[in-house]
């Protein structure tokens, strides 16, 4: 035998099993690896299947308090561009449209994300909202970001709608969306509002280095007032004629 046909037999062989071992790994390493990516925020329970193909149950890992489930997390690979060390993952979440991941040695890519979340999730993320008790619902949607070592491109859009805080009982501040926009080393955030009594508006960016900076204002006009005076009042120190303004660094 030749080293050359060795050579490829020997590669055909390391190919082989490579991705039996791919598919044989249990769907519990996706769990785990799932919580270490995303700080404990996120846990997958009642895995089953393996790496190639797989469910769990997703839940959100409040500060305090119980799980909260998010719904049924499924995923299923293709091996088709193995070869280009390129791996695609068609990966659903409860009843939401498959979005997919793309995985290379370089970065990843995540294409034809639309997900409805609760909002009760947020307190998950960012815990100083969990005083606040936020309810409504999350659209997430993006039809191409990627993320590389020292990069972000691409577009999402993050609405937040009927929002609802257990702190306003039986007040609807309406409906908002921050829009991101991946500009290489940095990201470009865009505030708005889309209905309701709160009008939210806003810019800023995020980069690794600097980290968040944003400002903005919320305002509501005179009939809302009395609803919206009292809490913007103690939260708002620049509260004055009906306006909030603010400004976050972190």
């Amino acid at each position: 035998m030749t080293a050359r046909r060795f050579a490829l037999y020997a590669g055909i062989g390391i190919a082989i099993y490579l991705a039996t071992l791919a598919v044989t790994i249990p769907a519990p390493w996706a769990g785990s690896a799932l919580e270490r990516i995303s700080g404990q925020r996120l846990q997958l329970r009642e895995p089953a299947g393996s790496l190639w193909a797989g469910s769990g149950r997703l839940y959100a890992s409040p500060r305090a308090g119980p799980l909260r489930e998010l719904g049924v997390l499924r995923w299923r690979t293709s091996w088709a561009g193995i070869l280009g060390a390129r791996l695609a993952v068609d990966v659903t979440l409860g009843t939401s449209k498959p979005a997919v991941v793309l995985l290379s040695p370089g970065g990843a890519a995540i294409r034809g994300v639309d997900l409805m979340l609760p909002a009760r999730i947020i307190a998950s993320f960012v815990p100083e909202f969990d005083s606040f008790g936020p309810g409504g619902q999350l659209r997430l949607r993006s039809d191409d970001m990627r993320f590389d070592r020292d990069s972000i491109l691409g577009l999402a859009e993050l609405e937040w709608r009927d929002v609802q805080l257990a702190r306003m009982p039986g007040i609807g501040l309406g409906s908002h969306v921050v829009r991101l926009r991946g500009a290489g080393g940095k990201v470009n955030i865009e505030l708005a509002t889309i209905d309701g009594p709160l009008r939210l508006s806003g810019s800023g960016t995020w980069t690794r280095s600097a980290g968040l900076s944003l400002s903005g204002a919320a305002e509501h006009d005179a009939q809302s007032a009395p609803a919206f005076a009292a809490f913007l009042t103690g939260m708002c120190p620049r509260y004055r004629g009906n306006r909030c303004t603010f400004q976050i660094r972190q």
